[in-house]
C-alpha cells in the first residue's frame, strides 16, 4: 500500500480540492450585489401598481422590462469583475440551483397575480406588503442560488 502523503496523484487532488474550495469562497456576493438584487426586483414587482396608477394607454412594463435587464446586466457584470468568476445565466437545467430557480419563478408569478388583484380591490397597503415580501424572498433565493454554486465549485462541477 503507498503512503498517501508520498503519492503524487494524492497531492494533486488535494491541491484540486484546495483551490475549488478558495474559488468557492470567492463567490461571496459583495454587499453592493444583494443590495442590487433587492432593487431589480422591485423593479419587477412595481409594474403592477404602474399599471394600474398610470394614465390610461400609457405601459409601464416596456420601461421597467429596460431597467431590469440594464440593472441584471450591471450587477452580472460587477459580480464577475469583484470575485473573478463570471458564472453564465442559470436557468433551471442548472441542476444545482433548480430549487431556488423554481422559488424565483413560483415567488415572481405568486406576488405579481396577488399584487394585481390587491390593487384592483383597492387593497394598496396590502399590495406593498406583498411587494416587500417577495423582493425579501427572491433576495434569499438569490442567496440560496450563490450557496449551491458554491457547494457546486467544491464537489468538482463548473462555474461556467
Amino acid at each position: 500500500m503507498r503512503d498517501a502523503a508520498r503519492d503524487p496523484a494524492a497531492l494533486e487532488l488535494e491541491l484540486l480540492r484546495a483551490q475549488r474550495s478558495r474559488l468557492a469562497d470567492r463567490m461571496r456576493p459583495p454587499w453592493w450585489y444583494l443590495t442590487g438584487v433587492a432593487i431589480m426586483w422591485a423593479l419587477v414587482f412595481s409594474a403592477p401598481f404602474g399599471s394600474r396608477y398610470l394614465p390610461r394607454g400609457v405601459s409601464p412594463y416596456p420601461s421597467i422590462l429596460a431597467a431590469g435587464l440594464a440593472v441584471a446586466w450591471l450587477l452580472h457584470w460587477g459580480q464577475a469583475r469583484a470575485t473573478g468568476i463570471k458564472t453564465g445565466f442559470r436557468n433551471l437545467s442548472y441542476r444545482p440551483g433548480r430549487p431556488a430557480g423554481i422559488a424565483m419563478l413560483v415567488v415572481s408569478l405568486a406576488a405579481n397575480v396577488t399584487e394585481t388583484s390587491l390593487i384592483r380591490r383597492g387593497l394598496l397597503a396590502a399590495a406593498i406588503v406583498v411587494a416587500a415580501l417577495a423582493v425579501v424572498a427572491q433576495v434569499a433565493a438569490q442567496q440560496a442560488l450563490l450557496r449551491a454554486i458554491r457547494q457546486d465549485l467544491r464537489a468538482g462541477g463548473g462555474a461556467a
